[in-house]
């Protein structure tokens, strides 16, 4: 190939397995993939992203609601000492968070480059070691992302990332500017969304898969936090209008 390739992806939730002669960097932007390189397995969300070098044999699986940035550049055009998996930067995060809420087709060829400029440049630039807090928030995430469906609380998602639920709520301002709360929100909302454009699940089994009891919690809470209902979500995207 001969230039960096971008694109948000999702996959079919079956178990592929191959390799390629391009570099690949796997980058969470909802959901999780579970992805095994050579002899190391792991997983690709909540702050943790994932290198394919070229050549390398690997397995992967994602179900089809989930959601990630890849990159596809030629060999050695990423930094040869990352390692399969590794840390999303506070940089990083921002440039994921920008193209996730964006979106690959809003953006015009000269902005999708300049993008990917950025991303590279900052794969390039060995990261700081998360502090802390930093290191909360992405157990939280992750914690989030795996149990969207189930009614978890504040304090359980606390548990989970080893902190007091008030701690907790510290490190989602500062890091994030947001609260555990309103990013658990907002994760169940995307992926009702994604469920929405992509499936042909009736509105009430999309509710329970995304956490929120029946359907009627859900149009509520869409229509409190998006402005919209996801019946009528639905006919956008069947009528060719897309998601905003």
């Amino acid at each position: 190939m001969d230039g960096v390739a971008v694109e948000i992806r999702s996959y079919s939730g079956e178990v592929t397995r191959h390799l390629h002669d391009f570099d690949q960097i796997i980058l969470p932007c909802a959901g999780r993939l579970d992805i095994e390189i050579g002899a190391q397995a792991g997983f690709v969300a909540g702050g943790v992203a994932s290198y394919v070098a070229a050549g390398s044999d690997h397995a992967f699986m994602a179900q089809p609601s989930d959601m990630f940035i890849v990159l596809d550049a030629p060999a050695g055009k990423v930094r040869a000492d990352l390692s399969p998996f590794f840390p999303v930067t506070p940089d990083m995060q921002g440039l994921i968070d920008f193209l996730a809420a964006r979106g690959q087709a809003s953006l015009a060829p000269a902005h999708k480059a300049a993008w990917t400029a950025l991303a590279l440049g900052s794969l390039a630039r060995p990261g700081r070691p998360p502090d802390a807090q930093e290191i909360a928030v992405r157990k939280a995430l992750a914690f989030m992302q795996e149990r969207l469906a189930d009614p978890i609380r504040v304090a359980d998602i606390a548990r989970a990332a080893g902190i007091s639920p008030s701690r907790l709520h510290e490190a989602f301002v500062r890091k994030r500017g947001t609260t555990p709360h309103a990013r658990l929100v907002a994760l169940r909302l995307d992926a009702a969304t994604r469920m929405l454009a992509q499936t042909q699940l009736s509105l009430a089994e999309i509710a329970i898969r995304t956490g929120h009891g029946d359907q009627s919690a859900l149009t509520r809470i869409m229509r409190r936090e998006r402005q919209t209902t996801p019946g009528r979500l639905r006919r956008d995207v069947r009528n060719g209008g897309g998601i905003a």
